[in-house]
């Protein structure tokens, strides 16, 4: 596809390479000199300096002739302009990046009324991807899948687990599974998508999918009577912590935040007053005593600068505290918050990423859109796809266990369409027909429609 993006900072720089991987011809426009020949350098694609706002600039674009205009600057008026202007010139698709969360609650209007296809905030998917993990307390990772009715969760083995040193035919005869799936497997930088035969060793970490409730059972034989998450301290006031604190207080928890910057702080203590506000320096280790790190359960680190996240973590780790979370954006510093034994990290520009990656695909696929969402997982090595059943699928009418489904992917659960949207685990003797919602994990990267999993 022909893919205009606007913007090559964190966000728009890493979907640029992202999409580039996938086999996108890709141009970027880029106000900032430097900033466009370092991502020219370092990748296969083309760019123009200018702003996307400029019709001039529009026009040696080739905008009409763009199959999907991305617009990621850090600006949310740029964003919405040279989207409407590119829609106007031609643009088939216009995705936009809008950080003000407020947008998100007129999101019918804003696709209605302003020539905008598809919202984008990863500030508001990363902080929906904290509250997820916030509930699953000692959980490393949570998506949904299928509107929310199945739920994927990233647990590691350790010494005291029911799990460990079984193989998954014993787990399921135990009934210790329960009406859940183990769809991945990782220990030593190797990812597997397990069968029956699979040993689950102590270490290893696994993705666990199943039916909302079904999970909820699973987790809680897992981890006992260990403690829940009630009191939470957040690093940082910006997009994400505005956007996290919200969705914690709708449900309850007790949310206090750390800013540095006073304007910044007394701006968010006006928006959220039930929310504890503290205009102090979070990375400072006698603030954090002060304020009595000890006594909270979680501590999420969200400020701008990825080395003072793991610090704050670090610092967090060695206090004791169950649940620690930190933003950390240049993704080669992962492999460093892995060694400092952070719980989770959160990469904002991934979420858009997904999100982008998953849209595109579906426009490829001819015979109408058939992905609605799409997340990568092990370190972008295996990827969950939400497809839905499009007529003339090859799939539907068979039992699974006589379709010729490709290796390294596992078909994990069934949506029924017709059945209200009633969940269904998948095993041998489930079909699939027109109109079904399939979850599917795989570690091939191209899969656009059901019918790609078939050999």
């Amino acid at each position: 596809m022909n893919v205009i993006i606007v913007g090559a900072g964190k966000v728009g720089s890493y979907l640029t390479s992202k999409l580039s991987d996938e086999g996108h011809n890709i141009l970027v426009i880029e106000k900032n000199k430097d900033v466009l020949e370092r991502l020219l350098a370092q990748n296969d694609v083309m760019g123009i300096l200018g702003d996307g706002r400029d019709l001039a600039v529009l026009d040696e674009a080739n905008v009409d002739e763009c199959d999907a205009f991305i617009a990621m600057t850090f600006n949310d008026d740029v964003n919405l302009i040279s989207s409407m202007i590119a829609k106007k010139k031609g643009a088939k698709s216009t995705i936009v990046r809008l950080r003000d969360p407020r947008y998100i609650k007129y999101d019918e209007f804003m696709r209605k009324t302003m020539g905008v296809d598809r919202l984008v905030n990863p500030e508001y998917y990363a902080a929906k991807e904290i509250q997820r993990t916030l509930k699953y307390t000692y959980a490393v990772n949570v998506e949904n899948f299928l509107d929310s009715k199945v739920i994927l969760i990233e647990l590691e083995i350790d010494e005291n687990s029911k799990l460990a040193n079984k193989s998954l035919m014993d787990l399921n005869a135990e009934g210790l599974l329960g009406n859940t799936i183990i769809v991945i497997g990782e220990k030593d930088d190797q990812v597997v998508i397990p069968n029956g035969n699979h040993i689950l060793e102590v270490g290893e970490k696994i993705y666990v999918a199943g039916p909302r409730e079904d999970i909820d059972k699973f987790y809680k034989r897992q981890v006992d009577n260990k403690k829940s998450i009630k009191n939470v301290l957040i690093v940082g006031g910006g997009s994400i912590a505005l956007n996290l604190s919200e969705l914690l207080l709708k449900r309850n928890f007790n949310v206090t935040v750390l800013e540095n910057n006073k304007e910044r702080a007394i701006d968010f203590s006006e928006r959220l007053p039930e929310c504890e506000v503290i205009n102090a320096d979070g990375s400072d280790p006698e603030i954090l005593d002060e304020v009595r790190i000890e006594n909270y359960d979680a501590v999420v680190a969200l400020t701008g600068i990825d080395e003072e996240n793991i610090l704050i973590s670090l610092l967090a780790k060695k206090r004791g505290i169950d649940k620690i979370i930190a933003k950390v954006n240049r993704t080669q510093l992962l492999k460093i918050t892995g060694i400092l034994d952070v719980d989770t990290t959160v990469t904002p520009k991934k979420s858009a990423s997904f999100f982008v990656s998953r849209l595109l695909r579906s426009k490829e696929n001819s015979r109408g859109e058939s992905i609605s969402n799409l997340f990568r997982l092990s370190d972008d090595r295996v990827e969950a796809i939400d497809f839905t059943v499009i007529e003339n699928s090859k799939v539907t009418g068979k039992k699974l266990k006589d379709l010729n489904v490709k290796a390294n992917t596992l078909i994990v659960g069934i949506s029924r369409q017709n059945l209200g949207g009633k969940i269904e685990v998948a095993n041998g003797e489930s079909t699939i027909e027109l109109g079904d919602r399939v979850m599917v994990v795989t570690k091939n990267k191209d899969f656009k429609e059901i019918d790609d999993i078939l050999e």
